[in-house]
C-alpha cells in the first residue's frame, strides 16, 4: 500500500513517537483531519506522513524534508529514505496493519465549513427594492490566476527554492555539457556540502540589488572526487552565456532557482512560450488541484456558488450572478446608419504618430490567459442557467473573448457579422488593398461589429497593458468634443439616453470625422514630402487586443436589443427598461452617482485612482527616466509613498525621487493643453487623453453592475427574496457598495458590518481563503431583511435636503423654540422637529 494512503488509528502508537525520540514526540497538538499534504499529490512519488496526534509544525517539517529528498529539491540522501521505510515497517507491525484510507472528499458535515478562495473581500448589504427583499453579495477580487489560487493553503505567492534539473545541453538533449560558461559564474565557493551550497547560493541571491531578477538562476554543485579535492559550487545569474564544455564531473548536480510548485512552474513556463494552452487542459489542471485544496478545507468560489444555486430550489431564495465578463451577443443587435459612409482616412496627426516601441520586458514576460475570472466564466457558462448569469463588462462589446472559451462556446457574434453590409471597409483599408498591402491581421480588423463602447474601451489596455502601442484620443477630444463640459454631456447621454442625443453636443461631421480615429493603418513622416507606408499591427506578447475599434463607428454599431426608434447603447437600454418598470428615480440616482464618481477622477487623476495605475502610466509616458529607475511593481504603494528609491543608487537619499511633486493635470487643464497643439500629439497628451476616456469607461462597469442588479431584482415577482452575487474586480465592487449604501441598503444585523476578508492589501505569504459566516453558507439566513431598512421607493419619495438646507432649517427651528419657551407643548414639538432635521 502506498504511503500516501496510510494513517494510524487513534489507539495505536503515533507516527511521531516512532519517527522521533519519545521526548520530542508531540503529545496533544493535532490538526483537522481534512489536512492533506498537496506536495505529495503534485509529486506523486513523495511519501506522505499522517498522524492524528503528531504536532502540526513537526509533521509539516518532516513532510517537507521527505518531499525535498524525494523530489530532488534538497540533497538526495538515500539512507534517510531507507531509515523511514524501516520505521514505517515497524509501525505496521506494531499496529497490526490497522490502517485506513483518508477520504478523497470531505464529509457532508465538514463541507459547510470549507473556506473559500477567489475573492479578497466579500461585502454583504440587505434592503428592499420595489417590493422585493434583496441581498447583495459583493465579491471583490484582485485578478489572480487560477493556478495561483490553487496553491497550497491558498497562498498565491510562489514558494521558491532550488529545483534539481536534468543534465542536458542547451538544446535539451541529455548529456554532460555545462549549462553556462564557468567563467560566467557570479560567485564560486569550495568545501561546502550540497545543503550548505544551496543555503550559500540563496544568501547570495538575497543580497543582490532589488532590480535584479534572479528567477532562473543556476547552481552547479560538483562533489569532491577524492579526499584531496574539495567540492565546488558555482552560481550563475539567468541569461549567463551557455557553454559546451568542459564536461561536468560524474557526480555533479544542476539546480535552478524557481517555483517549488512543479505543476505551476511547468504551466507558467508553457504560457510564456506563447503557444496557446487549450482551455480544456487548463480547466482539467485547475480541477485536479482544487481537489487537493478541498482536503485542506479550502474550496474555490465557483464551487461555493454552484452549490448555493443548487440549494436555492429548496430554500425558495433566488440566486443570481452578476459577473465582470464580456456582454453576450444575444443582448445586442447591429444598427446600420443609412447614408453614412465608412470612416475616412485618418487625420495627418494620427498618421504622423511615431511607430510602436518595443514592449517592456515586464509585459513581454507576463503569461497569457489563465486568470481565475476566465475560469469562473467558463464554469458558470457550463453549469448555470442563462437566466441566472448577467455579464456587465461592455468595454469590448463586439468581442466575446473567444480565446478564453472552449470551442463549443465560441463564435457568438458570428450571426451579427453576417448582417454587416458588403461594402464596409474604411478608406485606409481600401488604400492598402489598392497598394496590395496586407494589414497583417491588425487587431482592429477583427471586430467586424464595432461598438461605441469598444471604441472608447481600448483606452485601458493602451494605458496599462500595451503602452508601447501608439494610439491617441487627443484629435477626437480636441476637434470633435472641444471642452470638458461637452465631454461630460456626451458620455452622460451615451450611457443614459440615445446615441443621437450623445452626438448632439459634439461636432462629428465630414470635416472633423478624420479626427474621430485613435490609430491609423498608415504611417507618414512629419515633413511635407513624407512617404506614406503601412503601419504594422500593434503586437502584444500576451495576445491582447489593444485597439478593438480604430474609428468612431458612425456608419454601424451595436445597440441594445428590443428598442424601437433612436438606437441606445447596451447600458442605456438597461436604464430605459428600469424607467419602464417604474424605477426612473433609481436611474436618476445612478446618473448623479456615476457623474460624481467620474468627476472625482477627472479632477485629480492621480489621487482619485486608488489602484495607482494612472500614476504609473503617467510616469512611463512623461517621466521615463524616473520610471526606469524605480520599482513600479506595486502601483498602489507607489502612488501613496513620498519618496521612491533609485535602483541605480539604492542607498542614496540624494538620488531618490519625490513622488508627491509629480501630479497629473485635471480635465480642464487637459483640454487647454489639447487646444495649444497643432501637430502630432506629444506622449504627455496621448496618455492624458487615454486617462480622461478611461475614467468614463472604468466607471461604466460599476454603472452597469448597479443597473443590472436593479433589473434582476425587479424581474422577480413581488414579495420574492433575491440574492444577487457580484463577482468583479475589487475597485468595481467597492464603488457599487457605496452606491447601494446611499440608497438605503445596509449591513444591519450582519457581523463585522457584513465584511468578510480584508479591504486592505494582503501580505505575500497570507492565505487568501475566507471563512464564510453562516449567512453566506446558507443564503436563506439573510432573510428576512430587518424592518428598519426601508424600501428604496419610499426613500426616494422623501424630500432630499442638502447640508446647507438642513442647517438653515435646523437654525430656524431652534430660534422658533427660543421665542416660544413659555409654551411647553410647542417647545417640545419644535425640539422633536429639530432632532428630526438633524
Amino acid at each position: 500500500m502506498a504511503w500516501g494512503s496510510l494513517a494510524t488509528a487513534e489507539s495505536s502508537p503515533t507516527l511521531a513517537s516512532c519517527l522521533f525520540p519519545p521526548s520530542k514526540a508531540a503529545s496533544s497538538d493535532c490538526e483537522s483531519p481534512t489536512y492533506q499534504n498537496d506536495l505529495q499529490q503534485e509529486n506523486p512519488s513523495t511519501p506522505l506522513i499522517r498522524s492524528s496526534k503528531m504536532g502540526l509544525k513537526r509533521r509539516r517539517l518532516l513532510e517537507d524534508e521527505l518531499v525535498d529528498n524525494e523530489s530532488g529539491l534538497a540533497s538526495p540522501v538515500k539512507h534517510q529514505k531507507k531509515q523511514v521505510a524501516k520505521r514505517m515497517s515497524a509501525i505496521r507491525q506494531q499496529t497490526g496493519n490497522k490502517v485506513h484510507k483518508v477520504p478523497s472528499q470531505p464529509s457532508a458535515a465538514n463541507q459547510k465549513q470549507l473556506k473559500v478562495a477567489g475573492p479578497t473581500v466579500v461585502q454583504t448589504l440587505r434592503g428592499r427594492l420595489h417590493g422585493r427583499e434583496v441581498a447583495l453579495v459583493f465579491c471583490g477580487e484582485a485578478h489572480e490566476d487560477a493556478i495561483d489560487l490553487t496553491r497550497r493553503r491558498a497562498v498565491i505567492e510562489p514558494k521558491e527554492g532550488w529545483v534539481e534539473q536534468p543534465r542536458q545541453d542547451a538544446a535539451g538533449v541529455a548529456g554532460d555539457l555545462w549549462p553556462c560558461c564557468p567563467e560566467e559564474a557570479l560567485r564560486t565557493e569550495q568545501g561546502l556540502s550540497m545543503a550548505a551550497a544551496k543555503r550559500w547560493a540563496e544568501e547570495v541571491l538575497a543580497g543582490l540589488d532589488e532590480g535584479i531578477d534572479f528567477d532562473g538562476a543556476m547552481l552547479v554543485y560538483e562533489p569532491r572526487s577524492s579526499t584531496a579535492q574539495k567540492s565546488i559550487a558555482r552560481l550563475f545569474l539567468p541569461g549567463s552565456r551557455r557553454s559546451a564544455g568542459p564536461p561536468l564531473a560524474a557526480g555533479a548536480t544542476l539546480f535552478e532557482w524557481g517555483d517549488l510548485d512543479l505543476e505551476a512552474r511547468d504551466f507558467n513556463r508553457r504560457r510564456l512560450t506563447r503557444v496557446p494552452i487549450p482551455v480544456e487542459e487548463q480547466d482539467a489542471l485547475v480541477n485536479e488541484r482544487k481537489q487537493r485544496r478541498t482536503q485542506e478545507g479550502i474550496e474555490l468560489f465557483d464551487d461555493w456558488l454552484l452549490r448555493q444555486v443548487a440549494s436555492s430550489s429548496t430554500t425558495k431564495v433566488q440566486v443570481q450572478l452578476v459577473l465582470e465578463a464580456p456582454v453576450p451577443a444575444h443582448e445586442v443587435e447591429l444598427h446600420v446608419e443609412e447614408g453614412v459612409p465608412p470612416a475616412p482616412r485618418a487625420h495627418r496627426r494620427l498618421r504622423e504618430l511615431e511607430p510602436d516601441s518595443d514592449e517592456d520586458a515586464d509585459e513581454a514576460n507576463t503569461p497569457g490567459n489563465g486568470s481565475y475570472l476566465d475560469y469562473l466564466r467558463r464554469r458558470v457558462l457550463a453549469h448555470l442557467p442563462a437566466a441566472q448569469l448577467h455579464a456587465v463588462d461592455a468595454r469590448g462589446l463586439g468581442d466575446a473573448d473567444d480565446s478564453a472559451l472552449p470551442a463549443r462556446l465560441r463564435g457568438s457574434f458570428d450571426s451579427l457579422v453576417a448582417q454587416v453590409p458588403p461594402a464596409c471597409s474604411d478608406a485606409e483599408e481600401e488604400e492598402l488593398k489598392a497598394k496590395n498591402c496586407n494589414s497583417g491581421g491588425d487587431v482592429a480588423e477583427k471586430n467586424a461589429v464595432p461598438s461605441w463602447e469598444a471604441f472608447f474601451g481600448g483606452a485601458a489596455d493602451l494605458l496599462y497593458y500595451a503602452p508601447h502601442v501608439k494610439a491617441d484620443y487627443t484629435p477626437f477630444l480636441k476637434d470633435c468634443v472641444g471642452s470638458a463640459a461637452k465631454m461630460r454631456q456626451f458620455f452622460q447621454a451615451l450611457f443614459f439616453e440615445t446615441v443621437p442625443a450623445a452626438l448632439a453636443p459634439i461636432r462629428l461631421d465630414q470635416e472633423t470625422r478624420p479626427s474621430a480615429t485613435v490609430r491609423s493603418l498608415l504611417h507618414q513622416a512629419a515633413d511635407a514630402q513624407g512617404e506614406v507606408v503601412y503601419r504594422p499591427a500593434g503586437q502584444c506578447s500576451s495576445g491582447r487586443q489593444t485597439v478593438p475599434v480604430r474609428a468612431a463607428p458612425m456608419d454601424r454599431y451595436l445597440k441594445a436589443r428590443g428598442f424601437e426608434g433612436a438606437p441606445r447603447t447596451w447600458v442605456a437600454g438597461i436604464a430605459e427598461r428600469l424607467r419602464d418598470a417604474g424605477l426612473g428615480h433609481l436611474v436618476e440616482a445612478a446618473r448623479s452617482w456615476y457623474l460624481a464618481t467620474v468627476d472625482q477622477m477627472l479632477r485629480d487623476p492621480k489621487n482619485a485612482d486608488t489602484e495607482g495605475d494612472n500614476f504609473v502610466a503617467w510616469l512611463r509616458a512623461c517621466h521615463r527616466e524616473i520610471f526606469d529607475d524605480i520599482d513600479t511593481y506595486d502601483p498602489m504603494k507607489l502612488r501613496r509613498q513620498r519618496f521612491a528609491q533609485s535602483k541605480a543608487h539604492p542607498r542614496s537619499k540624494e538620488h531618490r525621487y519625490n513622488m508627491k511633486e509629480i501630479g497629473i493635470p485635471g480635465i480642464e487643464q487637459a483640454f487647454e493643453e489639447f487646444k495649444s497643439e497643432s501637430g502630432a500629439s506629444s506622449s504627455r497628451q496621448q496618455v492624458l487623453s487615454k486617462i480622461l476616456v478611461d475614467a468614463f469607461q472604468l466607471r461604466s462597469v460599476d454603472l452597469a453592475m448597479v443597473l443590472k442588479s436593479a433589473e434582476v431584482a425587479v424581474r422577480a415577482p413581488r414579495g420574492s427574496r433575491v440574492v444577487i452575487v457580484h463577482y468583479a474586480g475589487l475597485d468595481h465592487t467597492r464603488s457599487a457598495v457605496k452606491f447601494w449604501r446611499s440608497q438605503g441598503f445596509s449591513h444591519e444585523g450582519l457581523r463585522n458590518r457584513g465584511v468578510v476578508g480584508k479591504l486592505t492589501e494582503y501580505k505575500d505569504t497570507e492565505p487568501r481563503a475566507l471563512a464564510f459566516p453562516t449567512y453566506l453558507r446558507e443564503l436563506d439566513k439573510l432573510f428576512p431583511v430587518p424592518t428598519s431598512v426601508r424600501d428604496v421607493d419610499r426613500r426616494m419619495l422623501r424630500p432630499r435636503l442638502g447640508a446647507k438646507q438642513r442647517r438653515k432649517l435646523l437654525h430656524s427651528v431652534v430660534r422658533g423654540a427660543a421665542r416660544n419657551q413659555e409654551s411647553q407643548p410647542r417647545l417640545g414639538h419644535l425640539a422633536a422637529g429639530a432632532a428630526a432635521v438633524a
